[in-house]
Protein backbone atom coordinates (compact mmCIF):
# COMPACT_ATOMS: atom_id res chain seq x y z
CA UNK A 1 0.00 0.00 0.00
CA UNK A 2 0.60 3.33 -0.71
CA UNK A 3 1.63 6.39 1.84
CA UNK A 4 0.92 4.46 5.21
CA UNK A 5 0.05 1.20 6.41
CA UNK A 6 -3.63 0.18 6.79
CA UNK A 7 -2.82 -0.13 10.94
CA UNK A 8 -1.49 3.45 11.36
CA UNK A 9 -4.68 4.73 9.94
CA UNK A 10 -7.32 1.69 10.90
CA UNK A 11 -10.59 2.19 10.15
CA UNK A 12 -11.13 0.64 14.17
CA UNK A 13 -10.35 4.29 15.44
CA UNK A 14 -14.08 4.87 15.27
CA UNK A 15 -16.69 3.94 17.32
CA UNK A 16 -19.14 4.45 14.69
CA UNK A 17 -19.49 5.38 11.46
CA UNK A 18 -20.83 8.29 9.98
CA UNK A 19 -24.28 9.01 7.83
CA UNK A 20 -23.95 8.66 3.83
CA UNK A 21 -23.70 11.63 1.71
CA UNK A 22 -25.86 14.76 2.90
CA UNK A 23 -26.27 16.73 0.11
CA UNK A 24 -28.08 14.88 -2.86
CA UNK A 25 -27.34 18.06 -5.33
CA UNK A 26 -23.30 18.32 -4.73
CA UNK A 27 -23.22 14.55 -4.51
CA UNK A 28 -24.79 14.16 -7.49
CA UNK A 29 -26.31 10.69 -8.96
CA UNK A 30 -24.02 7.96 -10.58
CA UNK A 31 -26.11 8.13 -14.07
CA UNK A 32 -24.87 12.18 -14.11
CA UNK A 33 -22.04 13.23 -16.05
CA UNK A 34 -19.18 14.02 -14.70
CA UNK A 35 -18.34 17.77 -14.04
CA UNK A 36 -16.33 19.77 -17.04
CA UNK A 37 -14.20 22.58 -17.20
CA UNK A 38 -16.16 26.05 -18.78
CA UNK A 39 -12.98 25.87 -21.56
CA UNK A 40 -12.36 28.60 -21.26
CA UNK A 41 -9.49 29.74 -18.71
CA UNK A 42 -5.04 29.68 -18.00
CA UNK A 43 -4.93 25.61 -18.36
CA UNK A 44 -7.63 25.55 -21.01
CA UNK A 45 -5.61 23.82 -24.33
CA UNK A 46 -2.69 23.84 -22.20
CA UNK A 47 -3.60 21.00 -19.43
CA UNK A 48 -5.87 17.69 -20.51
CA UNK A 49 -9.83 18.68 -20.33
CA UNK A 50 -9.94 16.75 -16.98
CA UNK A 51 -6.65 17.13 -14.41
CA UNK A 52 -7.02 13.13 -12.71
CA UNK A 53 -4.86 13.01 -9.36
CA UNK A 54 -4.53 10.19 -7.68
CA UNK A 55 -4.56 10.19 -3.72
CA UNK A 56 -2.56 8.14 -1.05
CA UNK A 57 -5.70 7.26 1.03
CA UNK A 58 -8.61 8.97 2.01
CA UNK A 59 -10.30 12.17 1.87
CA UNK A 60 -8.56 14.09 4.92
CA UNK A 61 -6.53 17.01 6.08
CA UNK A 62 -3.20 16.37 5.08
CA UNK A 63 -4.62 16.48 1.51
CA UNK A 64 -5.90 19.75 1.57
CA UNK A 65 -3.53 21.42 -0.84
CA UNK A 66 -5.28 19.60 -3.74
CA UNK A 67 -8.94 19.57 -2.67
CA UNK A 68 -8.14 23.29 -2.42
CA UNK A 69 -8.36 23.66 -6.14
CA UNK A 70 -11.80 22.10 -6.41
CA UNK A 71 -14.54 24.83 -7.58
CA UNK A 72 -18.00 25.23 -6.52
CA UNK A 73 -20.36 22.64 -8.98
CA UNK A 74 -18.29 18.95 -7.99
CA UNK A 75 -20.17 15.53 -8.48
CA UNK A 76 -19.33 13.31 -6.20
CA UNK A 77 -19.00 9.92 -7.60
CA UNK A 78 -19.82 7.55 -4.93
CA UNK A 79 -19.45 4.11 -6.43
CA UNK A 80 -15.71 5.33 -8.06
CA UNK A 81 -14.97 6.84 -5.24
CA UNK A 82 -14.05 10.12 -6.90
CA UNK A 83 -14.79 13.46 -6.54
CA UNK A 84 -14.84 16.01 -10.06
CA UNK A 85 -15.26 19.78 -10.49
CA UNK A 86 -13.84 22.88 -11.58
CA UNK A 87 -10.27 22.96 -11.27
CA UNK A 88 -9.80 26.88 -9.95
CA UNK A 89 -6.85 29.02 -8.92
CA UNK A 90 -7.73 31.56 -6.12
CA UNK A 91 -11.68 31.10 -6.76
CA UNK A 92 -11.39 31.39 -10.36
CA UNK A 93 -12.01 28.74 -13.17
CA UNK A 94 -9.14 27.54 -14.86
CA UNK A 95 -11.11 26.22 -17.96
CA UNK A 96 -10.18 22.39 -17.07
CA UNK A 97 -12.16 19.88 -14.63
CA UNK A 98 -10.10 18.30 -11.55
CA UNK A 99 -10.62 14.56 -10.73
CA UNK A 100 -9.06 13.31 -7.10
CA UNK A 101 -9.41 9.76 -7.09
CA UNK A 102 -9.26 8.50 -3.37
CA UNK A 103 -6.43 5.31 -2.55
CA UNK A 104 -6.57 2.78 0.49
CA UNK A 105 -8.95 0.17 0.23
CA UNK A 106 -11.07 1.51 -2.98
CA UNK A 107 -7.91 0.35 -4.86
CA UNK A 108 -6.63 -2.52 -3.15
CA UNK A 109 -4.21 -0.31 -1.29
CA UNK A 110 -1.84 0.10 -4.55
CA UNK A 111 0.57 2.92 -4.47
CA UNK A 112 -0.37 6.20 -7.08
CA UNK A 113 2.97 4.92 -8.60
CA UNK A 114 1.42 2.00 -9.92
CA UNK A 115 -1.81 2.75 -10.56
CA UNK A 116 -0.29 5.87 -12.90
CA UNK A 117 0.95 3.10 -15.26
CA UNK A 118 -2.47 1.34 -14.98
CA UNK A 119 -4.25 4.17 -16.03
CA UNK A 120 -2.74 6.62 -18.37
CA UNK A 121 -5.71 9.06 -17.40
CA UNK A 122 -3.90 9.44 -13.99
CA UNK A 123 -1.52 13.23 -14.86
CA UNK A 124 -0.50 13.35 -10.30
CA UNK A 125 -0.36 11.04 -7.66
CA UNK A 126 0.73 11.29 -4.14
CA UNK A 127 3.94 9.27 -3.04
CA UNK A 128 6.91 8.78 -0.53
CA UNK A 129 9.89 9.57 -2.69
CA UNK A 130 12.03 6.75 -0.58
CA UNK A 131 9.40 4.06 -1.61
CA UNK A 132 9.14 5.14 -5.13
CA UNK A 133 13.05 5.05 -5.11
CA UNK A 134 12.45 1.08 -4.64
CA UNK A 135 10.24 0.66 -7.97
CA UNK A 136 11.47 3.15 -10.29
CA UNK A 137 13.15 0.65 -12.59
CA UNK A 138 10.15 -0.04 -13.78
CA UNK A 139 7.39 2.16 -13.06
CA UNK A 140 9.69 6.19 -13.31
CA UNK A 141 7.91 8.44 -11.51
CA UNK A 142 9.52 12.33 -10.89
CA UNK A 143 8.11 14.25 -7.90
CA UNK A 144 7.12 18.06 -9.20
CA UNK A 145 5.48 19.31 -5.79
CA UNK A 146 6.98 18.89 -2.16
CA UNK A 147 2.90 19.08 -1.01
CA UNK A 148 4.52 18.34 2.54
CA UNK A 149 8.45 19.38 3.57
CA UNK A 150 8.05 16.75 6.29
CA UNK A 151 6.98 13.37 6.38
CA UNK A 152 4.38 13.20 9.52
CA UNK A 153 4.47 9.64 10.31
CA UNK A 154 5.90 9.48 14.34
CA UNK A 155 6.45 6.82 17.14
CA UNK A 156 4.06 7.93 20.16
CA UNK A 157 3.30 7.19 23.55
CA UNK A 158 1.64 7.42 26.55
CA UNK A 159 2.55 11.16 27.98
CA UNK A 160 1.21 10.00 31.80
CA UNK A 161 3.32 6.63 31.79
CA UNK A 162 6.42 7.98 30.19
CA UNK A 163 6.39 11.72 31.26
CA UNK A 164 10.43 11.87 31.26
CA UNK A 165 10.68 10.83 27.37
CA UNK A 166 10.73 12.98 24.62
CA UNK A 167 12.70 11.33 21.89
CA UNK A 168 12.51 7.49 20.13
CA UNK A 169 16.07 6.91 22.22
CA UNK A 170 14.30 7.48 25.55
CA UNK A 171 11.83 5.31 24.64
CA UNK A 172 14.58 2.99 23.87
CA UNK A 173 15.74 2.68 27.27
CA UNK A 174 12.82 2.11 29.04
CA UNK A 175 11.91 -1.05 26.74
CA UNK A 176 8.33 -0.39 25.83
CA UNK A 177 7.56 -2.22 22.78
CA UNK A 178 6.28 -0.58 19.83
CA UNK A 179 3.61 -1.42 17.42
CA UNK A 180 4.83 -0.63 13.95
CA UNK A 181 2.85 -3.27 11.58
CA UNK A 182 3.65 -5.80 9.56
CA UNK A 183 4.44 -4.30 6.18
CA UNK A 184 8.23 -3.97 5.35
CA UNK A 185 9.19 0.10 6.13
CA UNK A 186 12.82 1.46 4.78
CA UNK A 187 12.38 3.81 8.02
CA UNK A 188 12.45 1.47 10.59
CA UNK A 189 15.37 -0.94 9.69
CA UNK A 190 17.45 2.41 9.02
CA UNK A 191 16.24 3.78 12.75
CA UNK A 192 17.29 0.00 14.21
CA UNK A 193 20.71 0.32 12.17
CA UNK A 194 21.14 3.45 14.03
CA UNK A 195 20.41 2.12 17.03
CA UNK A 196 17.37 4.42 17.75
CA UNK A 197 14.81 1.72 17.45
CA UNK A 198 15.26 -1.90 19.18
CA UNK A 199 14.46 -4.34 16.70
CA UNK A 200 13.47 -7.04 19.56
CA UNK A 201 10.90 -4.35 21.07
CA UNK A 202 9.09 -3.98 17.63
CA UNK A 203 6.16 -5.62 17.40
CA UNK A 204 5.85 -6.43 13.52
CA UNK A 205 1.95 -8.12 13.78
CA UNK A 206 -0.95 -5.66 12.70
CA UNK A 207 -2.17 -5.87 15.95
CA UNK A 208 -5.43 -4.02 16.03
CA UNK A 209 -6.08 -0.16 16.48
CA UNK A 210 -6.73 1.55 18.86
CA UNK A 211 -7.59 -1.91 20.96
CA UNK A 212 -3.90 -2.73 21.14
CA UNK A 213 -3.06 0.37 22.39
CA UNK A 214 -5.71 0.88 24.77
CA UNK A 215 -5.13 -2.77 26.69
CA UNK A 216 -2.00 -1.80 26.86
CA UNK A 217 -2.68 0.96 29.27
CA UNK A 218 0.28 2.80 28.49
CA UNK A 219 2.78 0.26 28.53
CA UNK A 220 3.36 0.30 24.77
CA UNK A 221 3.73 2.86 22.18
CA UNK A 222 2.60 3.15 18.63
CA UNK A 223 3.33 4.28 15.11
CA UNK A 224 1.40 6.69 13.18
CA UNK A 225 0.64 10.47 12.09
CA UNK A 226 1.44 13.17 14.72
CA UNK A 227 -1.19 14.81 12.56
CA UNK A 228 -3.74 12.88 13.43
CA UNK A 229 -3.31 9.76 16.14
CA UNK A 230 -2.98 12.26 19.39
CA UNK A 231 -6.24 14.04 18.67
CA UNK A 232 -8.08 10.98 18.24
CA UNK A 233 -6.67 9.58 21.24
CA UNK A 234 -7.41 12.29 23.46
CA UNK A 235 -10.47 13.16 21.90
CA UNK A 236 -12.07 10.82 19.78
CA UNK A 237 -11.92 7.10 21.63
CA UNK A 238 -13.05 7.26 25.00
CA UNK A 239 -11.95 4.10 26.60
CA UNK A 240 -8.64 5.99 26.21
CA UNK A 241 -9.47 10.01 26.35
CA UNK A 242 -5.79 11.24 27.17
CA UNK A 243 -2.81 13.11 25.60
CA UNK A 244 -0.26 10.93 23.97
CA UNK A 245 3.12 12.91 22.74
CA UNK A 246 5.39 11.79 19.85
CA UNK A 247 8.89 12.07 17.77
CA UNK A 248 9.07 12.33 13.84
CA UNK A 249 10.54 10.15 11.87
CA UNK A 250 11.96 13.25 10.26
CA UNK A 251 13.73 14.47 12.71
CA UNK A 252 15.54 10.84 13.63
CA UNK A 253 17.83 11.23 10.03
CA UNK A 254 14.91 9.58 7.67
CA UNK A 255 14.94 12.77 5.38
CA UNK A 256 11.27 11.34 3.49
CA UNK A 257 9.70 13.04 0.82
CA UNK A 258 6.37 12.47 1.92
CA UNK A 259 2.80 13.01 -0.34
CA UNK A 260 5.39 14.26 -3.21
CA UNK A 261 2.85 15.21 -5.90
CA UNK A 262 4.72 13.15 -8.99
CA UNK A 263 3.68 12.04 -12.49
CA UNK A 264 4.71 9.00 -15.01
CA UNK A 265 8.56 10.40 -15.62
CA UNK A 266 7.68 10.53 -19.64
CA UNK A 267 5.49 13.32 -18.33
CA UNK A 268 8.02 16.24 -17.40
CA UNK A 269 8.64 16.67 -21.10
CA UNK A 270 5.05 15.16 -22.66
CA UNK A 271 3.46 17.33 -19.92
CA UNK A 272 5.90 20.33 -19.69
CA UNK A 273 3.17 22.83 -20.75
CA UNK A 274 0.76 21.76 -18.37
CA UNK A 275 3.07 21.57 -15.30
CA UNK A 276 4.34 24.57 -15.86
CA UNK A 277 1.34 26.57 -15.34
CA UNK A 278 -0.52 23.83 -13.16
CA UNK A 279 2.09 23.27 -10.78
CA UNK A 280 2.51 27.18 -9.50
CA UNK A 281 -1.56 26.87 -9.12
CA UNK A 282 -0.83 23.91 -6.68
CA UNK A 283 1.64 26.02 -4.86
CA UNK A 284 -1.00 28.91 -4.13
CA UNK A 285 -3.49 26.43 -3.29
CA UNK A 286 -1.32 24.68 -0.65
CA UNK A 287 -0.68 28.12 0.47
CA UNK A 288 -4.21 29.20 0.71
CA UNK A 289 -4.96 26.38 2.08
CA UNK A 290 -2.18 26.57 4.98
CA UNK A 291 -4.01 30.36 5.36
CA UNK A 292 -7.72 29.25 5.56
CA UNK A 293 -8.66 25.53 5.67
CA UNK A 294 -12.24 25.98 7.01
CA UNK A 295 -14.01 25.72 3.07
CA UNK A 296 -11.73 22.44 2.01
CA UNK A 297 -12.03 20.72 5.24
CA UNK A 298 -15.91 21.07 5.04
CA UNK A 299 -15.17 19.01 1.65
CA UNK A 300 -13.04 16.95 3.20
CA UNK A 301 -15.54 15.88 5.82
CA UNK A 302 -18.18 15.69 3.08
CA UNK A 303 -16.58 13.35 0.86
CA UNK A 304 -15.71 10.80 3.76
CA UNK A 305 -19.30 10.74 4.83
CA UNK A 306 -20.31 10.50 1.19
CA UNK A 307 -17.56 8.06 0.25
CA UNK A 308 -19.21 6.12 3.64
CA UNK A 309 -16.03 3.20 3.00
CA UNK A 310 -15.62 2.71 6.97
CA UNK A 311 -13.45 5.20 7.49
CA UNK A 312 -14.35 8.55 9.41
CA UNK A 313 -12.66 11.82 9.76
CA UNK A 314 -14.41 14.93 11.50
CA UNK A 315 -14.00 18.98 11.34
CA UNK A 316 -12.38 18.47 14.81
CA UNK A 317 -9.86 16.43 13.38
CA UNK A 318 -9.30 17.78 10.10
CA UNK A 319 -8.75 21.21 12.07
CA UNK A 320 -6.07 19.50 14.56
CA UNK A 321 -4.31 17.81 11.54
CA UNK A 322 -4.17 21.41 9.93
CA UNK A 323 -2.63 23.23 12.78
CA UNK A 324 -0.25 20.54 13.98
CA UNK A 325 0.93 20.40 10.54
CA UNK A 326 2.37 24.30 10.49
CA UNK A 327 3.48 24.14 14.07
CA UNK A 328 5.55 21.36 13.50
CA UNK A 329 6.53 22.20 9.98
CA UNK A 330 5.62 19.26 8.11
CA UNK A 331 3.37 21.77 5.99
CA UNK A 332 6.41 24.69 5.07
CA UNK A 333 8.36 26.48 2.62
CA UNK A 334 11.49 24.74 1.41
CA UNK A 335 15.34 25.29 1.97
CA UNK A 336 15.50 27.55 -0.86
CA UNK A 337 12.18 29.29 0.65
CA UNK A 338 9.67 28.51 -1.74
CA UNK A 339 6.85 26.01 -1.09
CA UNK A 340 7.11 22.66 -2.85
CA UNK A 341 10.60 22.26 -3.48
CA UNK A 342 13.28 19.56 -3.54
CA UNK A 343 16.35 19.46 -2.03
CA UNK A 344 18.92 17.15 -4.50
CA UNK A 345 21.31 16.55 -1.32
CA UNK A 346 18.29 15.56 0.88
CA UNK A 347 17.13 13.17 -2.38
CA UNK A 348 20.62 11.52 -2.05
CA UNK A 349 20.31 10.95 1.55
CA UNK A 350 17.49 8.70 1.02
CA UNK A 351 19.02 7.01 -2.15
CA UNK A 352 21.70 5.53 -0.08
CA UNK A 353 19.26 4.72 2.64
CA UNK A 354 17.33 3.27 0.49
CA UNK A 355 19.77 0.93 -1.17
CA UNK A 356 21.44 0.19 1.89
CA UNK A 357 18.65 -1.19 3.87
CA UNK A 358 15.58 -1.82 0.93
CA UNK A 359 18.24 -3.37 -1.14
CA UNK A 360 17.28 -1.56 -4.26
CA UNK A 361 19.00 -1.17 -7.37
CA UNK A 362 19.58 2.10 -7.56
CA UNK A 363 22.38 1.70 -10.58
CA UNK A 364 22.15 4.83 -13.17
CA UNK A 365 19.74 6.95 -10.97
CA UNK A 366 20.87 10.36 -9.73
CA UNK A 367 18.60 12.50 -7.42
CA UNK A 368 17.42 14.74 -10.41
CA UNK A 369 15.82 11.65 -11.99
CA UNK A 370 13.52 11.40 -8.82
CA UNK A 371 12.53 15.49 -8.74
CA UNK A 372 12.91 18.44 -10.95
CA UNK A 373 12.05 22.12 -9.34
CA UNK A 374 11.54 22.99 -12.80
CA UNK A 375 8.35 24.08 -12.89
CA UNK A 376 8.08 25.52 -9.05
CA UNK A 377 7.54 29.14 -8.65
CA UNK A 378 10.05 30.55 -6.71
CA UNK A 379 8.02 33.62 -5.55
CA UNK A 380 5.37 32.04 -3.69
CA UNK A 381 5.46 30.40 -0.04
CA UNK A 382 3.74 30.49 3.12
CA UNK A 383 4.26 33.68 4.67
Amino acid sequence: MSARSLPARSTALASTLLLGCLALTACGSDDEPAAAGSGDGALSGVCPDTVVFQADWEPEAEHGGVYEMLGEGYEIDTDAKSVTGPLVAGGEDTGVALEIRIGGNSVGFQSAQSLLYQDRDILLGYGRVGDQLIAQQDTPVTAVMASMEKSPYAVYWDAQTYPDVKTMGDLKATGATIHVGSLPETWIDYLVAEGVLDKSKLDRSDAPKPATFVAAKGKDAEVGFITAEPFMYEEEIAEWGRPVVGDLVADNGYPEYFQAISVRTSDVEAQADCLKALVPIMQQAHVDYAEDPTATNELVVELVEAYDTGWVYTPEGAEYAHDKGLELGIVANGADGAIGSFEADRVQTLMDIVEKHAGADLEGLSPEDMFTNEFIDPSISLG
